[in-house]
């Protein structure tokens, strides 16, 4: 029974995160996807997404995971 409850709790967890994901710009979306999903380095975040540096890169997902967590608080 606990792990039944549990892996409701994940999926419930999930579909509040691809919902909130859904409601992001296509740039942040992309940008939170290729970082925290797909792992992209920071320094390949900045090539594919044409930012300047890394650190160019490093800002341009933070604001967007903070963008992201806005969305979730929608959803509680």
């Amino acid at each position: 029974m606990k792990l039944h409850l549990e892996l409701t709790m994940l999926h419930d967890s999930y579909e509040r995160y691809r919902s909130a994901l859904g409601r992001l710009a296509a740039r942040d979306r992309k940008l939170v996807v290729a970082r925290m999903e797909a792992q992209w380095n920071l320094a390949d975040i900045a090539a594919r997404f044409e930012l300047p540096t890394a650190d160019a890169a490093r800002m341009a997902v933070n604001r967007a995971v903070k963008r992201l967590s806005k969305e979730l608080e929608v959803d509680l």
